[in-house]
């Protein structure tokens, strides 16, 4: 069974892997709106402004929601509340399509240093 697939598949040294782990591995992450994300976090910065963007990361888009990471829940509270139709109507125009139907914020960790 083993043939043909690495041996970091069925080994692991902490312990027991769960398959969902081995799942993950196996099959890459990819799905129709890959080409739509990049596009969207390389103009993420011209969609919501230098203040925003510093403050906010684009972690994917899957299905017509985009996935945004945010600072604080006070930040998520002002785009939810304020700013989010315009994301939405700036993001369909960037791509041409009406695509985007929503988009859901979350408190979390920015990984791409952008951070004063």
């Amino acid at each position: 069974m083993t043939g043909g697939l690495p041996e970091r598949y069925f080994f692991n040294k902490r312990g027991a892997v769960s398959v969902g782990q081995v799942l993950k591995g196996l099959f890459p992450k990819r799905s129709s709106g890959d080409k739509m994300c990049q596009e969207v976090r390389n103009a993420w910065k011209d969609i919501v402004g230098e203040e925003i963007y510093r403050c906010t990361e684009v972690i994917d888009l899957k299905k017509g929601v985009l996935f945004v990471n945010a600072e604080s829940t006070a930040l998520i509270h002002h785009l939810t509340n304020f700013e989010k139709a315009a994301i939405i109507a700036k993001v369909n125009k960037l791509t041409r399509v009406e695509y985007l139907s929503d988009i859901r914020f979350k408190v979390g960790i920015l990984n791409d240093g952008r951070r004063k």
